[in-house]
């Protein structure tokens, strides 16, 4: 035997080589390997930084990779199987080419190429500097406000970072608009580190990050705010007809600055200046007026020398009923039409000043008899309405029996 495989070792290796060779290609035609760039880029670790050094400038934050993989291993590959580190382990200030170390968490499968393979990076010692806070106020308070002194808490902030960063920065400022406030101010407002020319330093940190601002808005020490009251004249005269109402009164603004040289003047003002009047009892819509102000002698108004007024007048709603006879229209020649009942009742809805203006002919109820011969037929009356701003239920009763035929009416019988 042991004769016999050393006369055929060669036919036996030939044979296991051919063997492995048809079952590798059975075997990649199923599942075939697939070589390309990974749909996304993949991030890149910067690990075992030295304690005290920092990463100064730019630096890749992610690569591209190649993998030679199986066609089933690439449907299962998520970014969290592909790992990319740059060892920063025991490196001190300085500049380094770290190459880019890999793995992949799924087997079979390799990486052929990381692009880029190698990073460039500066390595700097980290510090820190303690600077108090400037506050930048721009643009104004509201006419006849001011403002006083913006109030930072808290008053200083330290800013950490490598050194030759730290090194520019030569001021903390925390910037906020007061344009137009009439309201005191107290909110949250970010750091911005500037360097000597007012430039903003950008990669460091600055643990606080927000700063609280106070700044007190007051009125100037001859100015005082006031509110507005509309003086509407005519209004209860208008309603009291009771055919419209006012539904809305505004004043644009409701509340103005107003001016003295004499305080004393200026401090007996009530809580309250009142416009010059408005009457309002011969209009029927919504009224828009710019007013002055009926303001003391001595006293005037800071901006705008007028408020705008608006007052909403709207029609009143009422319902009536009203009873009218049944009209025919369509009927055929020496035929008559008899209808049961010979009257309805109709609600109409609208404005007041409408249905106190309602005439007779302005309301008809009429049945459509066109192409309807003798007989008994259940019919819908027809509401005609002229006034358009009317609205009607459906008549009582909502079909009415008629009865037609060839027999005229009754003459009607004389009376002494």
């Amino acid at each position: 035997m042991l004769q016999w495989l050393r006369a055929n070792l060669g036919t036996l290796l030939l044979a296991f080589v051919m063997a492995l060779t048809v079952w590798v290609a059975a075997v990649n035609q199923d599942d075939p390997i697939v070589e390309s760039i990974y749909p996304q880029p993949i991030e890149i670790v910067y690990a075992d930084l030295t304690e005290g050094m920092l990463i100064v400038g730019h630096t890749p934050q992610d690569a591209n990779v190649t993998i030679r993989a199986p066609d089933s291993v690439w449907k299962e590959l998520s970014p969290q199987d592909i790992y990319l580190e740059a060892d920063l382990s025991g490196l001190e200030a300085g500049i380094y080419r770290i190459t880019l170390k890999h793995h992949v968490n799924r087997e079979p499968s390799q990486v052929t190429e990381v692009e880029p393979e190698v990073v460039i990076l500066t390595l700097e010692p980290s510090t820190s500097k303690e600077l108090a806070i400037q506050v930048l106020t721009f643009d104004q308070p509201a006419l006849g406000y001011v403002a006083e002194e913006p109030i930072a808490v808290p008053d200083h902030a330290t800013v950490v970072g490598p050194t030759s960063v730290v090194e520019q920065i030569y001021e903390l400022r925390a910037e906020i608009s007061l344009a137009n406030r009439r309201e005191s101010l107290d909110q949250e407002v970010a750091l911005i580190p500037l360097d000597e020319n007012g430039n903003e330093v950008k990669g460091v940190l600055i643990p606080i990050e927000q700063v609280r601002i106070t700044v007190q808005i007051k009125p100037g020490e001859r100015y005082r705010p006031i509110s507005v009251i509309p003086d509407i004249e005519g209004r209860e005269e208008l309603e009291a007809i009771g055919h419209y109402q006012v539904t809305a009164i505004n004043v644009i603004p409701r509340e103005v600055i107003v001016f003295s040289s004499d305080k004393v003047v200026l401090d007996a003002l009530p809580g309250y200046v009142e416009t010059v009047p408005l009457n309002i009892l011969d209009e029927t819509h919504q009224v828009e007026r710019r007013l002055p102000l009926n303001l003391p002698e001595g006293v005037s108004l800071v901006g705008d020398q007028s408020v705008l007024v608006q007052v909403t007048i709207v029609p009143v709603m009422e319902s009536i009923t009203i009873t009218r006879v049944v009209e025919t229209q369509g009927l055929g020649p020496d035929l008559y039409a008899y209808s049961s009942p010979d009257t309805v009742d109709v609600i109409l809805t609208g404005p007041a000043a409408t249905l106190d203006a309602l005439r007779p002919e302005d309301v008809r109820v009429v049945l459509d008899l066109l192409d309807h011969d003798t007989g008994i037929y259940q019919i819908e009356p027809q509401v005609i309405l002229l006034p358009t701003d009317l609205e009607f239920d459906t008549p009582m009763p909502a079909t009415i029996e008629v009865n037609i035929t060839t027999t005229p009416p009754p003459a009607p019988t004389p009376t002494s």
